[in-house]
């Protein structure tokens, strides 16, 4: 059985919709149908690549699922190659803020987190946030981060060169 419904999106959100749905010589409502049916089938499945749980997710969580930006149980070579991938981009999108980032901080779980956290959340306003309160909160926790980075110090030559992963990163588990 399928209903119809509606919804109401941004206007860049519609534009982009439209684009899209041009690019792909579909109309948009029925670009928009299939967008949402995937993005609900991923949720379904427990997609790990969703930053931010929908609204009732937290309660549906179990002891064996973890939040996105934290590495699942047991190692795990997908998550871990997005994970670099995030942080490399976000590096590279703030070198000055992660600029005293010291060599090896993937060995050290807070440091790790809370890369991860920071890019699970650099994407989320990136596709998703109209508030522009949310940017301004990114920015101070990013400074907030970059001052602690600074105190813990390191010199320029323990600071780390962004790069391919060390070669057990792909297999070993966080500790």
């Amino acid at each position: 059985m399928s209903r119809r419904i509606q919804i109401v999106l941004p206007d860049p959100a519609v534009e982009q919709l439209r684009d899209r749905a041009a690019t792909d010589g579909t109309p948009p409502s029925t670009l928009a149908a299939r967008l949402v049916r995937e993005r609900l089938e991923q949720l379904r499945d427990g997609d790990p690549t969703h930053p931010t749980p929908t609204p009732g997710q937290e309660q549906r969580r179990t002891v064996s699922r973890r939040p996105p930006w934290l590495e699942p149980y047991g190692p795990s070579r997908d998550w871990r190659a997005e994970a670099w991938g995030a942080i490399l981009a976000l590096h590279a999108r703030y070198p000055r803020a992660l600029g005293a980032l010291r060599d090896g901080w993937w060995e050290d779980d807070p440091q790790l987190e809370t890369l991860c956290a920071l890019a699970a959340w650099r994407a989320e306003l990136d596709t998703a946030r109209q508030d522009p309160r949310e940017e301004l909160a990114f920015h101070a926790q990013l400074a907030d981060y970059a001052q602690t980075l600074k105190a813990e110090g390191g010199g320029v030559e323990r600071a780390w060169k962004p790069g391919a992963p060390p070669p057990d990163w792909a297999t070993s588990a966080s500790p």
